[in-house]
């Protein structure tokens, strides 16, 4: 899983109908083990072999039928996922300047709802109180959500949240 740490964008979707998506803005940022995904969910991924498989701790939008996991193979410097529950293929390129050490916070607010921040390199990626932000670290993103994290809690989008686990040294 090492090899998939950075900042990825999606340059195409091939739909189970044939349906061809080539815009570049949906973003990953990959990091030990968690992720911050554009489309709106993070959480951890697991990896079982050449299969990997997205954990939604944190989702904007109601779960897909089924999980959510996909096959992962290199073609030169693109990483292809093909769907193993459902009939798609994506494309993923990485950013050449999104690598560095990685960090990340599973949280919980006072009001139970999960939450995650992380970090790779000057990056960072924020999933929780209803936004999934991905940002420069100290950057206009960072800056809105007010983020202050500390080794047991965060503070960020006007609440106090807790740290159930950490990986990694530091976020900020």
């Amino acid at each position: 899983m090492a090899e998939c740490t950075g900042l990825w964008r999606r340059t195409l979707l091939v739909g189970a109908d044939g349906s061809r998506d080539t815009g570049g803005s949906v973003r990953w940022l990959q990091g030990i083990t968690a992720y911050v995904d554009s489309r709106g969910f993070a959480g951890p991924l697991h990896q079982r072999g050449n299969v990997f498989e997205w954990h939604r701790d944190v989702e904007l939008e109601p779960p897909g039928p089924f999980p959510d996991a996909g096959a992962m193979h290199w073609d030169g410097d693109v990483l292809v996922e093909t769907g193993v529950h459902e009939d798609y293929s994506e494309h993923w390129v990485r950013d050449a300047d999104s690598s560095g050490p990685c960090a990340a916070a599973f949280l919980r607010s006072p009001d139970g709802a999960r939450g995650l921040l992380m970090r790779v390199g000057d990056l960072f990626g924020w999933a929780g109180a209803g936004s999934v932000v991905i940002g420069a670290l100290g950057g206009a993103e960072w800056t809105d959500l007010r983020i202050a994290p500390t080794d047991d809690h965060v503070d960020a989008a006007g609440q106090r949240w807790s740290v159930e686990r950490h990986e990694g040294k530091s976020i900020s």
